[in-house]
């Protein structure tokens, strides 16, 4: 593999070498020296140095130059707020024309305390305001959607929500509307916002603009806590936090991952918590009576009871399990029943398999593909929507993307697909054991020793293998077969709702 051409860069005196390409904004970070910025985000796409905020002086360029945008070149010497008072008041007043319309409403804006505006006007703008006349005043809030509020007053316009609606996310229903300082942020034809990774948008803004009607009000940022852990909604787990404020979950946010999710999270995801609330679980133990239907007992009841039927089942016990539970409860069940009462027999609502492990990869892996192959009868946006995304951005940097709902690739797919450095197999749907299948797939056409390719199984259930080998590592004993069942337990929403069980 031939060496990577770089370039040296003088940023504010300190001189560090880059990759040829590399941005202004990034060498002053690789140089240690941080560059404002509201617009650029890298997830996105290129640069569009909307904002002015990253302004730094180039030696020999007579104006100002916007960082995001500017490419170093070798030999370039730049000079940043922090070393150029000709940056330094470019800046000062970049942040000055923000905030000439922006609302003085920090102490009731759902961002305040969290928000980068606020951060950099305290380090870089101006210590008053020399504007006099009356601010532009909007209708607010506006519900674009039933999750998401927009506040026209606070938008600076820095693109970030467009270009995440337009590039990532591909849905193109959030639209700049009119021109120049008449410019808003709107949906298409004022239709609500509805896209399966809208919530992403209240991430992205770097001001109050657009936020999230569910935690609209309900904390502060000295008043919570964000407790890292991970989604459990599909098979993806992407890396999340959860806000709680007084022990009680108020949002989901994004942590980026970047082999993972890249920092996005789906709808689901994102606004799906409120259901830890729902006014309709089960909160106390119910016991079913013949002719009175449920009656809510005690948890001593409930627990003798268990216990009761648990003893008198003589180990002819049957598990229904989820995949939805975590490696931490299936492995205490398993304790429970298969040491603790030599229950051995347990079902999961679809096959596991160890097989693809010879294909683990991240699934970064599919943006760098060049032939994506998509197998099975359901959608992948349905079965793991961040795969979804991943997907699209494969297909932006140049892949082919090819949807197969036989399973069967034919014989010209197969030869280019054993013929590529970087291809990704990926099954969606039924009856792929577990990932057998495909692993079956990948062995055949050769993928396997080739670090550019991979192959993942999608399962319908979000921790089906962990689930697997949770209650596998709880006892070494061979599965039997009672007959007759003494008792069933059903462990999950899942195992309850499926007929077979």
């Amino acid at each position: 593999m031939s060496a990577v051409e770089t370039v040296k860069v003088t940023v504010d005196g300190r001189e560090v070498e880059v990759a040829k390409g590399t941005g202004v904004v990034e060498a002053a970070a690789a140089a240690g020296i941080e560059s404002p910025v509201f617009c650029y985000e890298p997830r996105l796409g290129p640069p569009v140095g909307a904002c002015r905020m990253c302004l730094v002086e180039v030696e020999g360029v007579p104006k100002l130059q916007a960082g995001c945008t500017l490419t170093a070149q070798d030999g370039m010497v730049v000079r940043t707020a922090g070393a150029s008072e000709k940056a330094a008041e470019g800046q000062n007043a970049t942040l000055e024309f923000i905030l000439v319309n922006h609302p003085l409403d920090c102490p009731v804006c759902d961002k305040g305390g969290e928000c980068p505006l606020q951060d950099l006007t305290f380090r870089y703008g101006p210590g008053q305001t020399r504007m006099t006349f009356p601010k532009r005043t909007f209708d607010k809030p506006i519900p674009i959607s039933p999750t998401i509020a927009l506040d026209r007053e606070r938008c600076i316009l820095c693109y970030r929500c467009t270009r995440f609606s337009s590039d990532v996310a591909e849905d193109g229903q959030l639209v700049a509307r009119n021109r120049g300082a008449q410019s808003v942020i709107a949906t298409f034809e004022d239709e609500a916002y509805r896209a399966p990774f809208s919530g992403n948008v209240i991430e992205l803004c770097p001001v109050g603009a657009l936020t999230s009607t569910q935690y609209r009000f309900q904390g502060r940022p000295w008043e919570i806590q964000n407790v890292p852990t991970v989604c459990g909604l599909c098979p993806v787990g992407c890396n999340i936090s959860a806000t709680t404020r007084e022990g009680k979950v108020k949002r989901i946010i994004s942590r980026n991952h970047p082999e993972v999710d890249e920092g996005w999270l789906c709808d689901k995801g994102r606004f799906a918590y409120p259901h830890l609330y729902a006014h309709d679980r089960l909160v106390d133990p119910l016991e079913r009576l013949r002719g009175r239907g449920f009656t809510e007992i005690s948890w001593d009841a409930a627990i003798d009871r268990a216990e009761e039927l648990l003893r008198g089942a003589g180990g002819r016990i049957v598990t229904a399990l989820s995949g939805s539970e975590t490696v931490e409860q299936a492995y205490a069940l398993g304790k429970l029943l298969r040491q603790g009462l030599g229950a051995h027999s347990a079902v999961l609502p679809e096959a596991t398999s160890s097989a693809l492990d010879a294909f683990r990869a991240p699934l970064s892996t599919i943006a760098a593909a060049e032939l994506v192959v998509v197998l099975g009868d359901e959608a992948v946006a349905d079965r793991a929507p961040i795969v979804d995304l991943w997907i699209r951005q494969a297909r932006r940097n140049g892949a082919e993307v090819v949807e197969v709902v036989e399973a069967k690739l034919g014989k010209k797919l197969e030869e280019r697909v054993s013929g590529s450095d970087r291809a990704v197999l990926i099954w969606s749907g039924r009856g792929g054991g577990g990932g057998a299948r495909l692993a079956e797939l990948g062995h055949r056409l050769g993928l396997d020793g080739k670090p550019g390719c991979a192959a993942f199984h999608l399962p319908g259930t979000p921790n089906g293998r962990g689930v697997a080998d949770a209650w596998a590592a709880c006892s070494d004993a061979e599965e039997s077969n009672p007959e007759p069942i003494g008792l069933l337990i059903v462990s999950g929403d899942e195992a309850a709702a499926d007929p077979a069980v």
